[in-house]
């Protein structure tokens, strides 16, 4: 498990975590399942001192992001109350030009978890969104239909 990559998807989120090497300090475990399937010493130990255990299909900070997302109740409300993350703030602004007004309106390229939340914020607003382009230049445009 990248820890680095952990850390990231917890700051961009804005959620407490702390990353432990001694399995005493932790209250669980994150691990990939390719760890996970060869039962190695700390998977065991975790679950016979009873810990929770988390398995992730991927070492990606999107995959992190989802998971802490779950396991801290967090909602695309949430974030942008929180006013973390810069893209989210421009898809309230491009939702609110569409609605006050706009054809349609381009936001700039953004990994597909920002797009996935891009994406589930103009559905929430009723507005029809799609994406355009190829990685690392994917974006979403929103529009009324």
């Amino acid at each position: 498990m990248a820890r680095n990559r952990l850390v990231q998807a917890a700051r961009r989120l804005g959620v407490p975590v702390i990353v432990v090497d001694d399995m005493g300090e932790s209250d669980i475990l994150l691990t990939l399942r390719a760890y996970y399937r060869k039962r190695q010493r700390p998977i065991i130990d975790a679950e016979d001192h009873g810990k929770s255990i988390y398995v992730l299909r991927a070492n990606t900070i999107n995959q992190m992001q989802q998971f802490l997302s779950d396991t801290f109740n967090l909602s695309v409300d949430t974030a942008e109350e929180r006013g973390s993350d810069p893209a989210l703030q421009n898809t309230q602004a491009a939702i609110e030009a569409v609605l006050n007004g706009e054809r349609w309106v381009e936001l700039p390229p953004a990994s597909s978890y920002v797009r996935r939340l891009q994406h589930q914020m103009a559905r929430q607003a009723n507005l029809t969104s799609h994406s355009y382009g190829k990685e690392p230049y994917r974006r979403v445009r929103i529009f009324r239909e």
